[in-house]
């Protein structure tokens, strides 16, 4: 009996702790605070080769709030936009195993108006390196930022 219990016990953290929403939570957690950009490149649609854009983004800070508020620090324009993000999940399969996407999307305001906005997909996330990929009308983005 005793041991049937602890079986359960087992089994149920273990099922619990592998949940999508336990993943999210824990993805939300290692998103708060500074990141600087690190590498930004550009793939035009059709291209074979991508540009390096880091000077744009050069200096430039996102930081994430706990109440999914955020800013963006550009250094080039010697502004701040506030915003917000979020972070969702999207669950598919691949080959028959399950499979879960991350996406996160901001979006920053100047004087009440949506400034830009960046809907992204998280390639990596860990506590100190950030990359995702972001789609525009004519290309993709693809950053890779440090905490700061």
């Amino acid at each position: 009996m005793k041991r049937t219990i602890i079986i359960a016990l087992a089994a149920f953290f273990l099922l619990s702790g592998c949940s999508a929403e336990y993943q999210l939570e824990r993805r939300e957690d290692k998103l708060i605070g500074a990141w600087a950009f690190d590498k930004a490149y550009y793939n035009e649609d059709g291209a074979i080769f991508r540009d390096n854009v880091i000077r744009e983004f050069d200096g430039d800070i996102i930081e994430f709030f706990s109440d999914f508020s955020c800013v963006y620090d550009d250094y080039s324009l010697r502004s701040a936009f506030w915003g917000d993000w979020t972070l969702n999940y999207e669950r598919g399969y691949f080959d028959d195993e399950p499979d879960i996407d991350f996406f996160l999307d901001m979006t920053f305001f100047d004087r009440g108006r949506v400034a830009f906005s960046y809907f992204s997909s998280v390639t990596l996330l860990t506590n100190n390196r950030l990359h995702i990929r972001v789609h525009d009308r004519r290309g993709v983005y693809t950053f890779k930022l440090r905490r700061i």
